[in-house]
């Protein structure tokens, strides 16, 4: 479905029985449209920029976890390409009514929010939900549509005011948060899509796909890594990732270890703030947690979640071990509907300059930016989110805040423009920190490698010896098999997105493997997909999507992790991350001839393009090519003749 916001018009396109062969659906989709639609020189706050959320082949079905949606925009954070992909029931609801992408192009000329009813499609007047947080706003249209039952995607105030880094939302919590699209759709005048589907999706094979799907869920209710995410949804990390590997991310990632780390821990979390347990649509897991603060200042407050990279950013990433303002951080960033993980990293990025003397008063505009300081903290996001005072530089992100304030590039930990999780490759792993250096939408990527066979592999006999050709690589600080890990993870996770099923039952725990996925999809669609096949779909949308980057003329020299990993060792702890650097430049060059990417440039290679059908591809980089050369040429030039 296309929508053309300016003129307030829809099309129903019909997908085509090759497209869909060649890109599958969801992030394929999705990718596709948008390398093919924007171009290098469009502003991503233009209405020229496209909004694709896109839902796969086996959404709504009894699959894993399938009312997942790629939501997927040229970045306002970064400038290339972004997605990011969200869970709850939306997806499968879209798919009800018939629908697997809404692409929105164009500005309503008001504020706005889209109605799709099965066939009967309307944009509606926003103004009365304009400047609400995303629950209200979800409240209020259930409410005038008198359906309480509907599904709803949401911008906050963040996105309202086209801060970098705002997110989308569908069933009030559930994030799609990285890349700032959410920012993309408020710049279009668009506060919701809320869909109501009526209809079902029609299994090619329906007793073959419940047999297999019924074996999956067995298998998963015995799956060591499943057990632990329902009894803590992803706070189980924090125990781990502390004591036993030392990849706490404490002050912007400067050190992996702190002794009260269990103050936030899944087991204390529990016990202390836990409200209910909900799982998205067709869940094997149910990781979804809802929190509350009982006492002190915040009682009452409420939230779902937060995950755990919801959690660390406006805790120990700002120097803040306390649970209630850990809590308190995130019900800051779902109301205001923004990133937490790039809010924490602005504010961390901030804190640290402060402390380096870099920002002083004057800059701040009197605010005295120290670690650990709740107040300031609550102040700066909101200030971020309403573009106040030195909360509107913020609200840039911290590289762009860097480059504007010229002080604390060595601060930033981010690649391509977006700040890292907290993760630290330190201590969680050396293939994790190739995936950071190599992820087609920046710093993020514990999500487009995904790189569990590094950390759980070991819980799987002979899963890494088929995959990547050792077992060693579940050692996570070694190199050993990592390129051929980050290769292969790459690719099965697209394809992954593809599906739109969850990366917790096919990455995480391994439990739902590609003996399983693959006859899925053919007993879903009735058609002859083999592994090999859905791998090279995997690829060929990697390809695409830094192909996106190679036009912006970001390849080898963007290739690279934040300095503090490679050249700062990790602060001593009792951990085995004590002392560790990251040994990325061990690593890059089998991973480029793995990805047959160019020595000189780090674009993708012409032969190979073609070989995964992306002729169009390969014949339209030729001049970016030689424009990169020539600027990198430039560079050196410039920099001898200094010397």
């Amino acid at each position: 479905m296309r929508f053309d916001l300016t003129k307030g018009k829809w099309e129903i396109e019909e997908t085509p029985y090759e497209y869909r062969r060649k890109w599958l659906g969801g992030r394929g989709y999705n990718s596709e449209v948008l390398y093919n639609e924007v171009g290098p020189d469009v502003d991503p706050f233009s209405p020229d920029n496209v909004v694709c959320l896109g839902v796969g082949p086996m959404s709504g079905t009894f699959g894993p976890s399938t009312g997942r949606v790629t939501v997927t925009a040229k970045s306002p954070l970064t400038g290339g390409f972004g997605d990011s992909n969200m869970g709850g029931h939306w997806g499968a609801e879209l798919k009800f009514a018939g629908y697997e992408q809404i692409i929105l192009k164009g500005k309503a000329p008001k504020p706005s929010y889209i109605w799709i009813d099965d066939d009967k499609i309307e944009i509606r007047d926003g103004a009365h939900i304009w400047g609400k947080y995303p629950r209200d706003a979800d409240r209020i249209i259930k409410e005038e549509l008198g359906d309480k039952d509907i599904h709803i995607v949401t911008i906050g105030p963040a996105g309202e005011n086209l801060v970098r880094f705002a997110c989308t939302f569908n069933d009030c919590y559930r994030a799609a948060g990285r890349t700032g699209h959410g920012a993309v759709i408020g710049s279009k005048n668009i506060k919701a899509i809320a869909v109501r589907g009526t209809g079902g999706v029609k299994i090619a094979n329906p007793e073959k796909f419940y047999e297999i799907t019924s074996e999956w869920r067995k298998t998963m209710r015995n799956d060591p890594m499943a057990q632990g995410l329902y009894a803590y949804g992803s706070l189980v990390l924090i125990m781990p990732c502390n004591y036993e590997m030392g990849w706490f991310p404490w002050k912007n990632l400067k050190y992996g270890y702190h002794p009260d780390a269990r103050n936030i821990s899944g087991e204390v979390w529990t016990k202390k703030h836990l409200k209910g347990k909900e799982g998205c649509f067709s869940c094997a897991i149910v990781c979804g947690i809802h929190s509350e603060i009982r006492d002190g200042k915040y009682a009452g407050e409420y939230t779902g979640g937060p995950e755990y990279e919801a959690c660390v950013p406006t805790g120990p990433r700002v120097g803040i071990i306390d649970s209630n303002e850990c809590l308190h951080g995130a019900v800051l960033t779902n109301n205001f509907g923004m990133d937490a993980i790039e809010a924490g990293a602005s504010i961390s990025w901030a804190m640290e300059c402060w402390e380096k003397g870099y920002l002083t008063a004057k800059d701040t505009g009197g605010l005295e930016l120290n670690w650990g300081d709740a107040e300031i903290v609550d102040k700066l996001l909101r200030m971020m989110t309403y573009r106040e005072g030195f909360g509107d530089i913020l609200a840039e992100g911290p590289t762009i805040a860097a480059k504007k304030l010229g002080v604390g590039e060595d601060c930033l930990v981010s690649t391509r423009g977006m700040s890292l999780p907290g993760d630290d490759p330190r201590g969680l792993g050396f293939g994790y920190g190739l995936s950071f250096a190599m992820g087609t939408r920046g710093g993020c990527d514990h999500l487009r490698s995904l790189c569990c066979l590094e950390l759980s592999g070991y819980l799987y006999p002979g899963l890494n010896e088929k995959i990547v050709g050792t077992e060693e690589c579940s050692k996570p600080l070694t190199t050993a098999g990592k390129p051929k890990m980050v290769w292969w993870e790459e690719h099965h996770k697209a394809f992954v997105d593809c599906l739109q099923v969850c990366c917790f039952n096919t990455h995480w725990s391994y439990g739902c493997r590609n003996e399983h996925l693959v006859p899925m999809l053919n007993y879903v669609t009735g058609l002859d997909f083999t592994e090999e096949e859905v791998l090279l779909i995997g690829e060929r949308i990697y390809n695409l999507e830094r192909a996106y980057w190679s036009r912006q003329l970001s390849g080898k020299n963007d290739d690279v992790v934040p300095r503090r990993f490679t050249h700062e060792p990790m602060p001593e702890n009792p951990t085995a991350s004590s002392g560790k650097v990251l040994p990325i430049d061990d690593m890059l060059p089998e991973y480029y001839k793995l990805r047959q990417y160019e020595p000189e440039t780090g674009f993708p290679g012409d032969k190979r393009l073609r070989e995964l059908g992306l002729e169009y591809v390969a014949d339209e980089l030729k001049p970016y090519r030689e424009k990169y050369i020539a600027r990198e040429k430039a560079k050196k030039a410039k920099k001898k003749d200094k010397e």
